[in-house]
């Protein structure tokens, strides 16, 4: 489609639909933006030069990467390499490194953000066997302690900002307690791009004893990482150290529990003839984390770095009742349905009610039947993208229903658009291609330039949200519907929803309820949506 460029600056299709552009000045405005932050890159590059005296590096995980763990911190353990990552949290994180000493927690607050808190040799000891090069568990810096309690919150959908603030001791009987200060930023850049800074020890750090001499002391240190997610399971990172001059290079692949990662650490000043690397793997049983490492590093007295984790979840999610829930993380299925009599009468129960507190019972696994769909095709574009991302395929029909009634070029007031009705800046964020509109209400109906309106890329994009929504808040179908339809900001898990929000949960859940009791009814609906995809 050609694109007529005119002094308004407005951007013409051959439908006639108006596109508004940024003006001439906002554009100048973002360019000096943009300088302001290249030239404060460059001046934190400048200021961080390297130095022997640098804060030791805690983490299984990160290590067995080689470091490169800036634009991807995202577990309670991330708070030690880069603040801003705790914000990624979903859920609580307890991450214990056996081999450094080393315990992180993170806990996400709704509404106020993610709180941390680490600490570094506790006891002041070796906690392990011997003080030895050769403990095959590991050793590290005796006596020296660290205290962080940290601070990250999602600004929008992109930005991420945290801090740090720390009490550091010397291994010295004598030391004194010395505060610290670090920062961090993460930015999400759609499609499948975040980049991460981080700024430790703002001020630097010196601890000295109580008649003021030298003990120990920590310089500035800059860094700025690069993630890059191609597909789901697969994800580069990359980390430019400007304190050691050293760029690092990590990738991790994961699927069903079980990661394997590996990176490598070349150093840009030549001073360093072989490059270190490191191997590690992790694997997660629900929820329960073991991380592994391997470094290769002359300069280290250890090798092999062990550690532990635990997500968890403090919130009441079994008040009365039992709730369905989606499975694992490792994508096993849990949810068992009900049998066509009991859906209906539940169905009932929700019309009459009208409330989308209700949640879905999951019975016990003794003589339950599950409702066998009659669809037989498996060739079903509506099945392959549900199965990808482990949704029920009725409960995407009924959302699709609600939404937009199956029309593609559906448009609300409130200008979302398509098949999942997403709103331009959740969409960029899914990775769809959405234009700037100075009227959001009247976007153009065009896949080429408003991929909304693709009803491939569409559905795709918003069962991946609903995904996103099942697992933030457990599997409660009741609570991801609300965040789907009114935004994860509005919806607490044990909090009242808006009346509209009601309503809307439980229609989608009357749709849902009609599918599984009516195997006809939903093989209908398919073929409808499938015939859109096609």
């Amino acid at each position: 489609m050609a694109v007529q460029h005119v002094p308004a600056c407005v951007l013409k299709s051959n439908k006639k639909k108006r596109v508004r552009l940024l003006p001439a000045t906002y554009r100048h405005r973002n360019r000096w933006l943009q300088l302001c932050v290249g030239s404060a890159v460059l001046w934190l590059l400048c200021i961080s030069i390297a130095s022997a005296a640098l804060r030791p590096v805690v983490g299984a995980r990160a290590l067995g990467m080689s470091g490169a763990f800036i634009g991807s911190a995202d577990d309670s353990a991330g708070a030690l390499w880069n603040p801003a990552g705790l914000a990624s949290l979903r859920y609580g994180s307890l991450v214990y490194d056996l081999s450094q000493g080393a315990v992180s927690f993170g806990y996400p607050i709704h509404y106020l953000g993610t709180l941390g808190f680490s600490a570094l040799d506790l006891n002041g000891e070796d906690r392990f066997f011997h003080d030895h090069p050769n403990n095959p568990v590991g050793t590290f810096e005796r006596g020296y302690n660290q205290f962080l309690l940290s601070y990250a919150r999602s600004i929008g959908s992109r930005l991420q900002l945290g801090g740090n603030l720390g009490y550091n001791r010397a291994p010295n009987p004598d030391s004194q307690w010395t505060p610290s200060y670090d920062l961090g930023a993460i930015v999400k850049l759609p499609p499948h791009l975040i980049l991460g800074a981080r700024l430790i020890d703002i001020s630097g750090v010196t601890i000295p004893d109580r008649e003021g001499r030298l003990l120990k002391q920590f310089d500035q240190t800059f860094a700025v990482g690069l993630a890059w997610t191609p597909v789901q399971l697969l994800q580069f990172n990359s980390v430019l150290d400007t304190a050691l001059w050293q760029l690092r290079v990590g990738a991790e692949a994961g699927a069903h529990g079980l990661a394997l990662r590996l990176g490598t650490a070349v150093d840009l000043m030549g001073s360093q003839p072989e490059p270190d690397w490191s191997v590690g793997f992790s694997v997660d049983i629900f929820g329960k984390h073991l991380h592994y490492a391997y470094l290769r590093q002359p300069d280290l007295a250890y090798k092999h770095l062990l550690a532990v984790g635990l997500t968890f979840d403090l919130s009441d999610q079994a008040a009365s009742g039992s709730v369905t829930k989606r499975g694992t993380l490792t994508g096993r299925k849990e949810t068992l349905i009900k049998t066509r009599a009991t859906l209906t009468e539940a169905r009932g129960t929700s019309v009459k009610s009208g409330k989308a507190s209700m949640r879905i019972e999951t019975p016990s696994t003794s003589g339950t039947k599950r409702v066998v769909s009659d669809a037989k095709d498996t060739k079903s574009p509506t099945k392959r993208i549900v199965e990808q991302y482990d949704v029920e395929v009725e409960l995407i029909l009924a959302l699709v229903k609600r939404e937009s009634t199956f029309n593609p070029k559906a448009i609300s007031r409130n200008g979302a658009a398509g098949l999942l009705q997403l709103m331009p800046p959740t969409a960029r964020e899914l990775g769809l291609k959405v234009p700037s509109y100075e009227n959001v209400r009247k976007p153009t109906p065009d896949p080429s330039i408003d991929e909304r309106f693709h009803p491939t890329k569409n559905l795709n994009a918003g069962i991946k949200y609903m995904h996103e929504m099942l697992e933030r808040y457990n599997g409660d179908y009741s609570l991801a519907l609300a965040a789907y339809n009114v935004g994860p900001g509005n919806v607490r898990k044990n909090g009242k929803l808006s009346r509209s929000a009601e309503r809307h949960v439980s229609k989608v859940l009357e749709g849902y309820y009609q599918y599984k009791a009516n195997a006809d009814l939903k093989n209908t609906a398919l073929r409808k949506l499938d015939a859109v995809l096609r």
